[in-house]
């Protein structure tokens, strides 16, 4: 099965579940079912090569023919639009998922911040007398 049909079957479920446990403010929670289900809509055009779809891929997300954002991902879908004001879209939420799950996949993330580069020595005295030090 696609992958963002996984995912859209996930976020349509959590909005079922929005809906159903209900908050203090009615206003917050219909945004946020009406955000999720636009979210599910969305995934129905996402290719599976999409880039956020692999980052998820790779990070086991796909485990058993589900889809499972992990603990963060579980978080963010949870907490989606919950704010007085809508603060971004599908996009934007599939981003933050593929985000989350890369931060922590086993094995650590994909994205790893770039390695140091090591500056060749000048030849000054300083250097010559602390690589004789060593």
């Amino acid at each position: 099965m696609a992958k963002a049909i996984l995912v859209g079957q996930f976020l349509r479920a959590r909005a079922w579940w929005r809906l159903d446990s209900a908050g203090n403010n009615a206003l917050h929670v219909a945004r946020s079912v009406v955000s999720l289900l636009d979210a599910a809509a969305y995934l129905r055009d996402v290719p599976d090569d999409h880039p956020d779809l692999l980052t998820l891929d790779a990070a086991g997300c796909f485990q058993g023919g589900v889809f499972d954002p992990g603990p963060e991902g579980a978080v963010i879908i949870r907490d989606w639009q919950l704010a007085d004001e809508q603060s971004a879209g599908p996009a934007e939420l599939l981003s933050a998922l593929a985000r989350a799950a890369d931060r922590t996949r086993p094995g650590g993330p994909l994205t790893q911040p770039p390695a140091a580069v090591a500056v060749p020595s000048q030849g000054w005295p300083a250097a010559q007398t602390l690589a004789a030090q060593a």
